[in-house]
């Protein structure tokens, strides 16, 4: 089974490949929108991202679950693999480490004045834009995960609702000053 380095571990990790060969590990993303105290709790004693990140299923005010769209949309957003040199990149890749690896790496916390910014970026790139950046051949060419970027409609069914929903929970977490707490499960 082909392998890649996973970009917040550096452990390696099995991948879908676009010869059909199908993933053992699903990786899923969450987000959640911390409170005060929850952010004061998470910066003092890391291991209570795992609990907080963890609540399944997120408060659909409070939190977000892109399944395995993260990937894809991050390649929208920045057509690398896994830069973070932009606020946009830094939507699903963003913060800092904090607690104990979940399985494919830790939670990154991401603070209240990056949140404004990364919900400022998104608000720049409305769907039809991100949609006018699709390449799916580069895709998988650059082994986005999943992986199944050939099959009609992926956009439309599946990549946009989640883009829609990624804003709106930045958004919703920018006007109320939280910080962000993000894993990939």
């Amino acid at each position: 089974m082909p392998r890649r380095h996973h970009p917040l571990t550096g452990q390696e990790t099995d991948v879908h490949h676009r010869d059909g060969i199908i993933a053992r590990v699903v990786m899923t993303w969450t987000a959640r929108a911390l409170t005060e105290e929850e952010h004061d709790v998470v910066r003092s004693n890391g291991k209570a991202a795992a609990t907080l990140i963890e609540d399944e299923p997120p408060d659909p005010k409070r939190g977000v679950d892109l399944d395995t769209a993260w990937h894809g949309i991050h390649w929208l957003l920045t057509g690398t693999a896994y830069d973070t040199e932009t606020f946009a990149g830094q939507a699903i890749f963003g913060g800092d480490a904090v607690g104990s690896d979940l399985g494919h790496g830790p939670a990154h916390l991401i603070d209240p004045r990056t949140v404004k910014k990364i919900s400022a970026a998104l608000d720049a790139l409305p769907a039809s834009e991100v949609a006018a950046r699709i390449d799916f051949e580069a895709m998988l060419d650059a082994d986005i995960y999943p992986g199944f970027w050939d099959e009609q409609d992926v956009f439309s069914t599946w990549l946009r609702p989640r883009y829609k929903q990624l804003r709106k929970f930045y958004r919703r977490a920018a006007r109320a000053s939280s910080a962000v707490l993000v894993a990939i499960l």
